[in-house]
């Protein structure tokens, strides 16, 4: 009798213990871009412009991050047809890809949690965590998007879905 309870109590405890996802659990896998929207201003002609875009167009065939664990690494590809305001709509060719490995920090509930790609060519790109799900997770981040022979900073955030 005695071991029985040890043993149920053993077996109690064991169940009890499981392992918290961490943020790099939860993103590990394939994500499929399903938007892309930016804002920033540009320059023309002396003018400061205000620029607000988004998604048009998505080749969800060869839109995906690909973000694996032990090692961390990553492979991505945007293909995309972005639409800024202007005062008119211009439509923006946005194909952007690489590879490289990738860490977390975690916000701990003080600060948004963060993702950043370390890119092989040497860049690193920090995206912020704005919400996270099973399935789905949206990321912000600053680019540099190339707009009419100018590279213009964008406030840009993509939304994906785990597929």
């Amino acid at each position: 009798m005695k071991n029985t309870i040890i043993i149920s109590l053993s077996l109690l405890i064991l169940a009890s213990c499981t392992k918290e996802q961490t943020l790099g659990d939860k993103l590990d896998g394939v994500w499929q871009v399903n938007s892309v929207s930016a804002t920033g201003t540009v320059d023309i002609l002396g003018s400061t412009v205000p620029v607000v875009a988004a998604d048009s167009y998505i080749n969800s065939d060869s839109s995906q991050f690909l973000l694996t664990q032990d090692p961390n690494s990553v492979s991505w590809s945007v293909d995309a047809v972005i639409s800024a305001n202007l005062g008119t709509t211009i439509d923006l060719p946005f194909k952007e890809s690489g590879s490289g490995t990738w860490t977390t920090k975690p916000g701990n509930g003080t600060a948004p949690d963060s993702v950043f790609l370390n890119n092989t060519d040497g860049t690193i790109v920090k995206y912020e965590v704005l919400g996270l799900l099973e399935t789905s997770v949206t990321l912000k981040t600053n680019l540099s998007i190339e707009f009419m022979g100018s590279n213009v900073n964008m406030l840009t955030q993509f939304g994906f879905t785990k597929i």
